[in-house]
């Protein structure tokens, strides 16, 4: 592999690590085959342009200079675009997260009144032994002061 190559396929593996999908992921994302992805990745199979117009079409903010030559700026901030969110999915997104924090609160609360109540249950059945303990200890307290006098 000519070192040209070798350093667009070095510029790939930065935008692959940078956007976090896995190899099948990030091939779905673009547009091309895992086995290609792959073989490029690993330096089997120099870059074409199969991969870098893929590259450059679905992944936000890649500078087509920098991938193709290396001149340019390496922004290490690329963002698939489907993951760009739209102001519907962004309501959406909040709606969801409102109703899930609210629900959240609420377990929250009741199962913090579930261990309070355990808590009570236990305590009062601690107190009840307690009690019963100390009947059973006054009976034969009764009963030795009876034998101690006789």
């Amino acid at each position: 592999m000519k070192v040209k190559d070798k350093e667009r396929t070095d510029r790939i593996i930065e935008i692959y690590n940078d956007v976090g999908l896995n190899q099948r992921k990030f091939a779905e994302l673009i547009g091309v085959s895992q086995q290609l992805v792959s073989a490029v990745l690993n330096y089997n199979k120099k870059p074409n342009e199969t991969i870098l117009f893929a590259i450059i079409d679905n992944i936000t903010s890649v500078d087509p200079i920098w991938l193709l030559t290396g001149k340019g700026k390496y922004t290490n901030n690329y963002v698939p675009q489907n993951i760009v969110s739209t102001p519907i999915d962004t309501y959406i997104s909040n709606i969801v997260k409102e109703r899930f924090d609210k629900i959240t609160s609420e377990m929250n609360q009741r199962l913090s009144n579930i261990e309070e109540l355990i808590s009570k249950t236990n305590a009062k059945n601690i107190l009840r032994r307690i009690d019963q303990d100390n009947s059973k200890l006054v009976s034969e307290l009764k009963k030795d002061t009876k034998n101690l006098g006789s």
